[in-house]
């Protein structure tokens, strides 16, 4: 025991410099490198959003009209060849993030940090190049599994490399470059459709091909990232490294003669046991946002565009869908983007778990408001901001933070698996939603999808408040209770009961 307080003291004392530091130019750094990954994640997975709409009158190869049909409350809801191809990246990001997760906790962040680029690289390249509709389908989830895969890695880095004041904001940061990605991918459709009206041939395959361009020039950089300090201390038990680590990021001379200390790894079976209702939490609420944010982000230009045929007739098809874009780009500038904002701006006063629980809320009136009144459902200003605050709130609150808070309640050895997992469920509640919204529109109309999406929001409200802890302004090891446990590698019992 003796020997074990020790260590644990040790331990405490390395890192502490890296909890109290001030935001350097390391950090900013490293969110950078970090945060392309997610300007590139969220680039690749929405742009398919346009191409959806855009299949819808142009096809350039066979795409299946209904590949078979589920029975769905007491109706039937048909898989669709568009439904399965808006939804093959996310079902690859679903597997990702579980594979890299599990990996980074077992051979370390490093090692493996920047292999997920380029499998993304790969998978968009091939995408744009392809010949068919099942290689399309085969290339996208490929490059999903790449997307997934960059979740635990980057957040997991970026959180254990952050010092504690301004973790969130510094996590959440990495996380907001999904909105200029959001962004991107709807100006570029914009400025393609507009200077090449004719040739949606090669605009589609360009707005999937230049998703490659940001993974890869990022790519270079992550390999040169050092491994994470409290990988290095935790879990390999190297502590003069760790040190050594610490000090050059600091400029604090920290245990220079420091001896080794005993090193933890954790099974699979372990964390499950041991951490069900941090998992519980962690994973439900994610599997629960996504399952409304990629259903309406994925599907914003084909819902927009179906209303503007209704109300503009005359147009053609190619107007139609740059309306749809026009309004997807407001949307994206007036809510998406400044959600992303905010939420880093308060995360670390406010907290993550009120802005969690406030976000499902607010996201829960808003589809209700629209649900209730389907005539709201139609171009206009009502339309864009009630539908607007979907994205606004969900932006500020449970989009970033159930991002953040998996890289936090777990221990250095679980640390990437949780956050996989969580990501992984979260991506697998994207994929059902993305391959069956259109279906279940199909079955109960607009009114009807958006109070369902409502009722979701509600259950994750609920989730957040009684499974979720608060986390701001305390270390990775008080959070997780790895402060308090032996070197041997024995959890702590509190760390897997969340607090309320």
């Amino acid at each position: 025991m003796t020997e074990s307080r020790t260590n644990q003291s040790l331990e405490q004392a390395i890192l502490r410099p890296l909890d109290d530091a001030k935001v350097s130019r390391f950090h900013w750094r490293t969110v950078l490198i970090s945060g392309m990954g997610f300007f590139t994640d969220a680039y690749d997975l929405f742009v398919i959003g346009v191409l959806v709409a855009m299949f819808a009158f142009f096809q350039p190869f066979a795409i299946p009209g209904v590949l078979g049909n589920l029975p769905f409350f007491g109706k039937v809801a048909p898989i669709t060849g568009l439904g399965l191809l808006g939804a093959a990246a996310i079902f690859g990001a679903a597997v990702g993030p579980f594979v890299f997760g599990r990996l980074g906790d077992l051979v370390g962040r490093k090692t493996i940090y920047g292999v997920e680029m380029l499998i993304l690289v790969f998978g968009a390249v091939m995408s744009a190049l392809a010949w068919s509709f099942a290689a399309l389908v085969l290339f996208r989830f490929v490059l999903g599994i790449g997307i997934g895969g960059d979740y635990p890695m980057s957040s997991t880095i970026m959180s254990e490399y952050s010092n504690v004041k301004s973790r969130g904001r510094l996590v959440g940061t990495v996380f907001a470059m999904q909105g200029f990605g959001l962004l991107s991918g709807v100006v570029l459709a914009l400025g393609l459709l507009a200077a090449f009206p004719h040739s949606l041939d090669l605009i589609w395959r360009v707005l999937l091909g230049a998703g490659a361009i940001p993974a890869a020039a990022v790519y270079f950089w992550r390999r040169r990232l050092p491994e994470t300090p409290r990988y290095t201390l935790h879990v390999e038990g190297k502590a003069q490294e760790t040190a050594h680590v610490v000090g050059s990021l600091t400029g604090v001379d920290v245990a220079p003669h420091a001896p080794r200390v005993r090193g933890s790894s954790g099974s699979y079976g372990g964390f499950l046991t041991r951490f069900w209702p941090l998992i519980l939490g962690t994973a439900v609420s994610w599997f629960l946002f996504d399952i409304s944010f990629y259903g309406t982000s994925i599907y914003t230009p084909t819902l927009i565009s179906a209303l503007s045929l209704s109300y503009s007739p005359g147009l053609s098809a190619v107007q139609h869908l740059m309306v749809a874009e026009e309004y997807s780009a407001l949307i994206t500038l007036a809510f998406t983007v400044p959600g992303y904002w905010i939420a880093v701006a308060l995360i670390d006063r406010a907290g993550r778990k009120t802005l969690q629980a406030v976000g499902f809320s607010v996201m829960a009136i808003a589809f209700a408001v629209l649900g209730l009144d389907s005539r709201l459902i139609a171009l206009g200003a009502p339309f864009v901001a009630i539908y607007g605050l979907t994205f606004l709130f969900g932006n500020i609150g449970p989009n970033t933070t159930t991002f953040i808070v998996p890289t936090e309640v777990f221990p250095t050895q679980y640390r990437a698996t949780g956050q996989g997992f969580a990501a992984g469920w979260g991506k697998i509640g994207a994929s059902i939603s993305t391959l069956f919204f259109g279906a279940l529109i199909g079955i109960w109309g607009d009114g009807g999808m958006m109070l369902f999406l409502g009722l979701v929001a509600v259950i994750g409200a609920f989730v957040t408040l009684v499974l979720i802890p608060e986390t701001k302004q305390r270390t990775l090891e008080e959070i997780s209770g790895q402060a308090e446990e032996s070197t041997a590698g024995a959890v702590h019992p509190s760390a897997a009961q969340p607090s309320h």
